[in-house]
């Protein structure tokens, strides 16, 4: 399989885009009635669509003009794409503005990708412009973390969420994919799929084409991790993880344990979650939910000790003695 998954089914048009409708259906709305602001931003955790529809969006205003599009270069071109992540400084900024003044074809855009990466300078230089925007000129800013915009900066565009793609839609999705690519993956592998997407149809599209068949459900293992925490078995405990490291990342396996005291916590209440399956309701019902938090705090605690120290294995065993304690 030579060609990346994540791009060879990147979204081209918006009825191709996975779990964003309502997002779609406001873009939709706004470029038909014409309400579309000069300056948007897109927002929203990693791999959840938001560059592939400001190119959508992008195309669409074009095709009013009957332009043509060409992504490869940064100046004289309708489109313009730029990593703001490497071009953070007011100069780059300055130069786009500039660039953007001699596009005389079609209606310009602008997509900043990471937006959040400019520096203040950078973001006054921009400000200027959103406060007097060329004519037939959007600027799309794409973040994960609208929080470092400055406020004048969000102020001046029109927003547009991009929620976590929820786990039966990543499922499916994973599905179509696996049957076209003709990949082997049980329906429980592609539940463990999703859940390790977090959210994100990138993410899960490249673990399904770096895993292939090793897509397995380790849900079961997962599941006797848990009973061993809570049943303070520190031996049982470190034989599963043993088992799980040799599919996982250290780091992975303590993110998706706080995912399963999360999952625990809400069936506490009698809410829904993914790990329904693996316990009986009257269990779920009898869940200590002060030790599922502290367990959940632990966790935490963990996955921010990988950081001081590069022996990733002694901090997991470490904190599963912990966990278990």
């Amino acid at each position: 399989m030579s060609e990346v998954l994540a791009l060879k089914y990147r979204p081209q048009e918006f009825s191709e885009v996975v779990g964003q409708d309502r997002t779609v259906e406001q873009l939709q709305s706004a470029l038909e009635n014409g309400t579309l602001g000069h300056a948007l931003l897109f927002c929203g955790t990693r791999g959840t669509g938001k560059t592939t529809v400001a190119r959508i969006v992008a195309w669409e205003l074009n095709k009013k003009y009957e332009a043509t599009v060409t992504w490869e270069k940064l100046q004289h071109l309708v489109i313009t794409e730029v990593d703001a992540a490497s071009n953070t400084g007011v100069d780059n900024v300055r130069e786009i503005i500039e660039n953007i003044k001699y596009c005389v074809q079609g209606h310009r855009v602008v997509i900043l990708d990471e937006a959040h990466m400019l520096s203040k300078n950078a973001f006054n230089a921009l400000l200027k412009t959103l406060e007097e925007p060329p004519k037939d000129v959007t600027f799309i800013l794409v973040t994960t973390e609208p929080n470092k915009l400055i406020p004048t900066v969000v102020s001046r565009c029109q927003k547009y969420e991009f929620h976590d793609v929820d786990l039966e839609t990543l499922k499916a999705h994973y599905r179509t994919i696996a049957e076209l690519e003709k990949l082997p993956v049980s329906e429980e592998g592609l539940t463990q799929l999703a859940l390790a997407a977090e959210g994100s149809v990138r993410d899960g599209l490249t673990l399904l084409q770096t895993s292939g068949e090793a897509v397995n459900d380790s849900s079961k293992e997962y599941f006797n991790l848990v009973g061993a925490i809570y049943n303070q078995d520190v031996v049982t405990a470190l034989d599963v993880v043993q088992e799980l490291r040799k599919a996982n990342e250290p780091r992975t396996i303590i993110q998706m344990l706080e995912k399963w005291f999360y999952w625990a916590s809400l069936e506490s209440f009698g809410m829904k979650t993914p790990i329904r399956n693996y316990f009986s309701e009257s269990a779920a019902s009898n869940f200590d939910l002060g030790r599922l938090q502290e367990a959940f705090k632990t966790c935490l605690e963990i996955e921010r000790n990988f950081t001081a120290t590069p022996n990733s294995k002694i901090v997991l065993d470490m904190g599963v003695i912990k966990l278990c304690l």
